[in-house]
């Protein structure tokens, strides 16, 4: 005990000289420099965010470098300033207005992140994947890849809204979950591991991305996300080319998340989906020609030159001769439906009656269709060897009577485009009017309504 007590007057005394050289001074170190979070004054970037997101919306968007906001241990590049504004403005112009519009001008105040974390460069993680975006605890989300974004590119905005759609989704399914049945439709086809599965077998399955595949938790969310950046016409394209199976199963998934947005925050998803694509043409315009074929988009058009007040007057011409032909032989000529099918087949389709109106026929032949994606330049061949049913004998029939439609259809090249100039109306949707105008005459054209 004497020993121990020497050792404590030894310990005391030593505090007390450490303590009586105390010296009082500042710290010679720049806390701003450490922190860039530290704001005096702010800049123009910091005073744009305040007016477009925090005020608002009261949602934080942090660009300056925080280590603590990011995953350890992984090397990521800041965000470089003047990249901020263009990918913020994209954030509330293609995920929050739309929201708006469907939900009411006070949905994202009440239900959001809180916070939006930005940094230059993408997450690399261990399995060969990379995070695009992440969401915390319904909080905040975090967006990588900033220094490579460009608003004028499509491509480049959908991918960032995409993820925010994502993780938005899992924010919403925080505020009410999803129904339990959800995970039924596709039971057995979850796989961790899903670098390693094509995105085929993903399909075939019944799931729109590979990643999907993960939970049915991502799966929910991948759905709603794609639905609304693809569109319904090119979700449609994708899920026809699907096996019937799985063809099912996705338009399952696509009911239960219509129904969720519905039920849960009366929100019309279909409307949502097409404020969405609204907002993505103002960054670049649909193109017909890259939404037309099988799996592409568009895999029909439909016209009854009768009725449809603005075709051109060569074609129209040529219609209402071959009306009177028909009706000399007996029959009415009603209309005519292109279907665009796979191995760049059309088959063109004309619908007539009897005389009486009381029996209804179709006729078909088939053409080889040749469209540029990018262009739009299009020919149509008709096929040497045709198909022996019915319908396609109903052509041979007709076929002298509808003489002059049929070379316009397939003498010379057209160049697919809208005709939203002569008829004034929204592009890039279902029901939207495409048109074939000849290359040679630009003023010669027939059109009709775009479906699938």
């Amino acid at each position: 005990m004497k020993k121990t007590f020497k050792y404590g007057l030894v310990a005391l005394a030593m505090f007390t000289i450490l303590a009586s050289c105390k010296k009082e001074s500042k710290l010679n170190a720049n806390l701003d420099a450490i922190d860039q979070n530290i704001i005096k004054d702010k800049n123009s970037t910091d005073i744009w965010l305040d007016q477009n997101f925090l005020n608002p919306y009261n949602i934080e968007t942090k660009y300056r470098f925080d280590r603590f906001e990011l995953a350890s241990g992984k090397n990521i590049t800041p965000p470089a300033v003047e990249q901020v504004i263009p990918a913020m403005e994209m954030v509330r112009d293609v995920w929050i207005r739309p929201y708006e519009v469907a939900g009411g001008g006070d949905f994202i105040k009440k239900i959001s992140p809180k916070q939006f974390v930005l940094a230059g460069s993408a997450e690399y993680n261990s399995n060969g994947s990379i995070t695009l975006g992440t969401a915390e605890g319904g909080r905040k989300i975090v967006l990588y890849v900033i220094n490579s974004f460009d608003k004028t590119n499509i491509n480049s905005v959908k991918q960032m809204i995409q993820v925010i759609q994502h993780e938005y989704t899992h924010i919403l399914n925080q505020t009410v979950d999803f129904s339990p049945e959800y995970q039924t439709v596709s039971r057995g086809g979850y796989e961790a591991n899903w670098t390693q599965r094509p995105l085929s077998e993903a399909y075939s399955l019944g799931f729109i991305t590979q990643y999907a595949r993960v939970s049915p938790l991502e799966d929910f969310a991948e759905q709603s996300s794609n639905m609304l950046m693809l569109g319904r016409v090119q979700y449609n394209a994708i899920v026809a080319t699907t096996p019937a199976d799985a063809q099912v199963k996705l338009k399952k998934k696509e009911q239960y998340v219509v129904d969720y947005f519905k039920t849960a925050f009366n929100i019309d998803f279909y409307q949502l989906q097409k404020e969405v694509q609204k907002a993505l043409f103002k960054v670049s315009p649909p193109v017909l020609s890259r939404l037309t074929g099988y799996g592409v988009g568009y895999t029909s058009l439909y016209s009854n030159p009768t009725t449809d007040p603005n075709q051109s007057a060569e074609f129209l011409g040529l219609w209402n001769v071959a009306k009177a032909s028909m009706q000399a032989g007996g029959f009415i000529l009603k209309d005519f439906l292109m279907t665009f099918k796979a191995n760049n087949v059309m088959t063109l389709r004309y619908t007539f009656t009897n005389a009486a109106g009381t029996t209804t026929y179709m006729a078909d032949a088939d053409y080889t269709l040749a469209l540029n994606a990018n262009t739009g330049l299009t020919t149509f061949t008709l096929m040497a060897t045709q198909p022996t049913s019915t319908t396609y004998g109903n052509m041979g029939v007709i076929n002298a009577r509808m003489a002059g439609v049929n070379s316009y259809f397939s003498t010379g090249s057209f160049r697919a485009n809208w005709i939203n100039q002569i008829i004034p109306g929204e592009i890039g949707y279902l029901g939207s009017l495409g048109a074939f105008y000849k290359t040679t005459n630009a003023n010669s054209y027939f059109y009709g309504t775009m479906g699938q």
